[in-house]
């Protein structure tokens, strides 16, 4: 299947790829299918989460606890049904990037994270309250004490 992207033009990608997501991301509610593309190689981050419907929405993921080894939450017994999820199912999370002319000042959403059964192709965004809407993606290890 052919699919026009923001940032790699057009695109074939096989449709075992696509990504339900039937909540739709939050402001992005009406877009329900997407693909990961991995233009640095497989499983290598950022990735690109790019809608298969229209060149946007699109966002630049990171795997969260890649940046921030703490990083934990639990999902809701509702979240867990809509992802068709048990403790045994295969899941990746991901979280959405805000890419500033400065990439290095690149930041993460470790609130809203996205949870994707990587087995039955299901995704859902959830929402924690004990983590921040931004957290660097890079630091100045020259600050750091």
């Amino acid at each position: 299947m052919k699919i026009a992207t923001r940032d790699f033009g057009e695109l074939e990608i096989d449709e075992s790829t696509i990504i339900d997501i039937p909540n739709g991301i939050l402001g992005f509610e009406d877009t329900k299918r997407y693909t990961l593309i991995s233009p640095l190689g497989d499983d290598t981050f950022p990735m690109w989460l790019q809608s298969v419907d229209g060149v946007s929405p699109c966002f630049v993921v990171y795997d969260p606890m890649q940046i921030y080894s703490d990083y934990r939450f639990e999902i809701t017994d509702e979240e867990q049904e809509l992802l068709k999820i048990d403790e045994n199912t295969p899941y990746r999370c991901l979280t959405v990037a805000i890419v500033p002319e400065d990439y290095k000042k690149t930041t993460i959403n470790l609130r809203c994270p996205l949870v994707i059964n990587t087995k039955d192709k299901i995704g859902a965004q959830i929402v924690l309250d004990d983590y921040d809407f931004k957290y660097p993606v890079y630091f100045d290890e020259s600050k750091e004490a």
